[in-house]
């Protein structure tokens, strides 16, 4: 009876034993397939471009003052006179304080370089040092006029009251989110045509949108360098010339839109 229960026993175990190997193996096969098998998402990126022109309704420029004296205290009260001149002129004709900006003050000294003594007999003096001679003091505005109306005449004007130095002139849209909008929504259209295309082509069928990405917006609009006109010695007030006319043209917003598709 105890051989019978003994050899009841290891059967129980041998078939456990079995069993357990054969459920790991099962699970083995499986999960190799799975990972044989297995694949990421499939997608699929196009790009879409949209643009919008506007009319600038911003100019913007700069006006600067240039003054040269012997002694550093007249030429700054030269610079701050016609500097003053310039922003009580532009407040005059409607420019608010807060479209007046200083984005420049310097004050160097002028040197005069004297040449090297000649040698004689092999003996050669020391070079004279540089002398300061001068003192410069540069002081630059930067000007926004929100009616573009008025640019001619604050251009012209400024050199008239004591600027002498008149130039980086560019022209801005004050509000570009409509625009924007519009270019993005153009630029969408675009990439989903590309889409229905790419698709098509494919023999594939678009699912749903994983990934959206904009890039790109137009610039300002410059009109000239520094020194567009105006820069014409440091006495001030030079010959109030007429200024040309300026035209802002139009302004470009752009944008640029990638999206991407899972496909199946």
């Amino acid at each position: 009876m105890q051989k019978y229960a003994r050899a009841l026993v290891f059967v129980l175990l041998v078939g456990l034993a079995a069993s357990s190997f054969a459920f790991a193996f099962s699970y083995f096969i499986s999960a190799w397939d799975t990972a044989a098998n297995r694949t990421g998402p499939r997608q699929l990126s196009v790009s879409g471009e949209g643009k919008v022109a506007v009319r600038p309704d911003i100019a913007v420029f700069s006006a600067g003052v240039v003054t040269q004296a012997g002694k550093v205290g007249d030429a700054q009260k030269e610079n701050t006179e016609r500097s003053n001149a310039i922003i009580a002129f532009l407040k005059k004709h409607g420019i608010e304080e807060a479209d007046i900006k200083t984005i420049g003050y310097s004050i160097d000294p002028q040197y005069q370089y004297f040449d090297s003594p000649p040698c004689i007999a092999g003996s050669c003096p020391p070079r004279r040092p540089p002398e300061i001679i001068a003192y410069e003091v540069r002081h630059t505005l930067k000007v926004k006029v929100h009616d573009l109306g008025k640019t001619d005449t604050l251009l012209e004007g400024v050199v008239a009251v004591g600027a002498n130095e008149v130039g980086s002139i560019g022209f801005q849209v004050d509000d570009k989110e409509k625009p924007k909008a519009e270019a993005r929504k153009q630029a969408i259209e675009d990439a989903e045509k590309k889409g229905r295309i790419l698709a098509r082509d494919l023999g594939v069928r678009l699912t749903r949108i994983t990934g959206f990405f904009e890039a790109g917006e137009g610039g300002p609009i410059p009109f000239g360098a520094e020194g567009a006109f105006g820069k014409g010695g440091f006495g001030g007030g030079v010959s109030a010339l007429r200024a040309p006319a300026v035209e802002p043209g139009e302004q470009e917003i752009r944008s640029t839109v990638t999206i991407t598709y899972e496909f199946r």
